[in-house]
């Protein structure tokens, strides 16, 4: 089995009560330490990797060792590169293809202006040609690797305008693709629209990740009511709760129930898990991105958390953090339900 058959496997395998769960690509915290976090929590079916910049990589940055590495399993690994040139995506691809993970990702879909403003990100679906060659390119640069791509659906809600450029990626030689179904200005309080995802899971022979509102129980089922039974990927709610992926599980096969977690313990893993994969570089902003995510699981938790992401000194974060526990013990329990 090559890894591209070990990614398609892990989207499309045996049925089960609940889809192919997915833990999405998100910058400065889907990093190895936190993969592992996710893991010891019961895991899911396949991870990405936080967006690795192609020409960093290529140039050798003191960083790149970081994000290159594997953990927890790299045959459930798959690397995402974004990029602004045909070749750097393609030199950082053939340098990935060497690697022990079983897919490369490109992002088409990020929004972020600095990126876009250089031709990265979602500026690869204004340019259908260049997209479609530079997919042509990679897939004859790692046959043996699943090769995918994030998409956004663009400027306006176009549903032919998406569809045909997710057929030419198709066509050109992708394995599958992630919708994250909002425009390119919209943040994370827009609703998404999975009517999209189902547009293309109707319309594609590949498979189809739908991205984006999944928070719970009650909301997965509501996803999967617009756009039909396939895989399904998280962000923003596993960051909450990395124990998401093995709640979903258990409700998906009937053990619904109290699903305790104490999140003292969660954040002492965390830091521990920070501390031994990423560099003291990325300590602070690492925490700072993560802290305030898992706090939401805080009745009032929000003004420590806002107090917290701004916080600069990691070991003063840490300090900070576990005096709020040791102030409100009750917070440190969290009942997952729903």
């Amino acid at each position: 089995m090559t890894d591209r058959d070990r990614a398609l496997a892990a989207l499309t395998g045996a049925p089960t009560p609940a889809p192919a769960l997915v833990l999405a690509p998100m910058a400065t915290l889907t990093h190895a330490g936190f993969r592992i976090l996710v893991e010891e929590y019961g895991g899911c079916d396949l991870y990405f990797s936080e967006m690795i910049s192609a020409e960093a990589l290529i140039g050798r940055t003191q960083y790149e060792p970081y994000y290159l590495m594997d953990e927890p399993d790299p045959g459930r690994l798959i690397f995402q590169l974004v990029g602004y040139s045909e070749d750097r995506l393609c030199e950082a691809a053939l340098e990935l293809s060497r690697t022990a993970a079983i897919g490369i990702d490109v992002n088409m879909g990020c929004s972020a202006p600095h990126i876009v403003r250089k031709g990265g990100g979602i500026a690869w679906m204004t340019d259908t040609e260049r997209s479609v060659r530079l997919v042509e390119r990679l897939r004859k640069l790692a046959p043996q690797k699943s090769l995918s791509v994030k998409l956004r659906l663009g400027s306006e809600d176009d549903p032919e305008a998406l569809l045909a450029f997710a057929r030419n990626l198709e066509s050109a030689g992708v394995d599958f693709v992630t919708l994250h179904p909002k425009r390119r200005r919209e943040g994370s309080l827009r609703t998404a629209r999975w009517s999209f995802v189902a547009l293309l899971r109707e319309h594609l022979k590949i498979p189809v990740i739908g991205n984006g509102g999944v928070k719970d129980w009650t909301t997965l089922q509501s996803r999967l009511s617009q756009a039909g039974s396939g895989p399904v990927m998280i962000g923003r709610a596993a960051v909450r709760a990395p124990w998401i992926f093995s709640h979903l599980r258990r409700e998906a096969a009937g053990q619904a129930g109290e699903y305790r977690i104490n999140l003292r313990e969660t954040a002492q893993r965390f830091f521990a898990l920070l501390e031994e994969y990423q560099p003291r570089d990325f300590w602070p902003t690492r925490a700072r991105r993560f802290v305030p995510y898992l706090l939401e699981n805080v009745k009032f938790g929000h003004s420590i958390a806002a107090r917290l992401a701004q916080m600069n000194p990691y070991d003063q974060l840490r300090r900070e953090l576990f005096a709020y526990f040791d102030e409100h013990p009750h917070a440190e329990q969290h009942i997952e339900s729903g």
